[in-house]
């Protein structure tokens, strides 16, 4: 006799429960998606202000620029976006208030609140009210995130930009911070700031510093500002004078280099006269030396006709008994014309009673 099968009776919500377990594994399967797609999916976009910072299971892996990038499912791989082209800035000693399209400022002057940052002490025991502007951009996106919580890198630059003005301010007397030591109070604070921030690894550099308003107390405002207009006066009369100066020194060094080089030229001019004059001596000497005679007769003959031309002659007859002198044309002479420089012996002619 053949055996029976035994009856296996089912459970009767058996197959229920196999359907709900599939259920559950795909609305897991589908929330993790679902999540996966929230936290950017397997592609992300770098903009051309931004830099990506990639982390696999929290830990830095790498560096992402702008562009279009895949990653790994979350929760393997996520990416923090730091924007490294924007400018950020820091305000001490007044507030700028966006307002639609624009922007007022409150500062020490009307917001009492403000003096407690923007009054400090300067190098000369004197107190002033300073504001400043100081610009930043992020260069180190690890620094930037691994080293302080987010928030942290703002406040602790607004700690140093506030620490380092008062030291630059403590370290200069009150008349230059008010007037002309301005430019170097900026540039000790810029040194400062970046010096702290390497320093810190903040993962910033400053980018710009600028005061923004620097004024003494209101007691004592309107001296304060005759000194200021003073020093100001004195440097515009230093340039000034200093302008002038250049001015006069160029046009003095022309004249005398005029002067040098015509005294030169007068130099240059009489020794070759000289040597010319020297040359034709010496030339009459070996003349003179060959034919003495010949040499003198010429010579004689050379200075007569140079001076006869020049010479007035006038001729009394003796048997014309006295002579008026009234009635010899009294006429001076015309004053001879200047004789060209000659080394030849010259000869003097005495006229009487009109023989020679």
């Amino acid at each position: 006799m053949a055996m029976q099968r035994p009856e296996v009776i089912h459970p009767a919500g058996d197959g229920h429960q196999r359907v709900n377990v599939r259920l559950i594994a795909v609305a897991i399967l589908a929330l993790v998606l679902l999540i996966w797609l929230v936290k950017g999916g397997p592609a992300y976009q770098i903009e051309a202000n931004e830099e990506g910072v990639v982390l696999t299971f929290g830990k830095f892996t790498a560096t992402a620029q702008p562009g279009l990038h895949f990653k790994l499912p979350w929760p393997i791989q996520t990416v923090e976006k730091v924007p490294v082209g924007k400018v950020n800035r820091i305000e001490i000693g007044f507030r700028s208030i966006m307002t639609g399209d624009t922007i007022t400022y409150d500062t020490f002057m009307n917001k009492p609140d403000l003096i407690h940052v923007a009054q400090m002490l300067t190098g000369d025991k004197n107190v002033v009210n300073c504001s400043m502007s100081v610009q930043y951009r992020i260069k180190n996106s690890q620094d930037f995130l691994f080293n302080y919580h987010e928030g942290d890198v703002h406040s602790t630059l607004e700690d140093i930009s506030e620490a380092a003005l008062r030291q630059a301010v403590g370290d200069h007397p009150i008349d230059d911070v008010l007037t002309t030591g301005k430019l170097e109070v900026q540039k000790a604070v810029f040194e400062k700031m970046q010096q702290l921030a390497d320093r810190y690894r903040m993962g910033v550099t400053i980018t710009n510093v600028q005061l923004q308003d620097v004024q003494p107390p209101n007691e004592v405002a309107a001296a304060f500002r005759d000194v200021a207009t003073a020093h100001e006066e004195r440097e515009k009369i230093i340039n000034e004078a200093k302008a002038y100066q250049n001015g006069q020194i160029p046009t003095a060094e022309g004249k005398a280099e005029k002067v040098r080089q015509e005294a030169q030229g007068y130099k240059e001019a009489r020794i070759a006269e000289a040597t010319g004059e020297t040359a034709r001596f010496k030339a009459i000497a070996e003349q003179y030396a060959l034919a003495p005679e010949v040499t003198r007769t010429r010579l004689y003959l050379e200075a007569m006709s140079t001076l006869l031309p020049k010479v007035r002659v006038t001729v009394v007859d003796k048997e014309a008994g006295i002579v008026n002198l009234k009635n010899i044309e009294s006429r001076a002479p015309a004053p001879p014309e200047p004789a060209e420089p000659s080394s030849a012996p010259t000869a003097r002619l005495d006229v009487e009673g009109g023989k020679r």
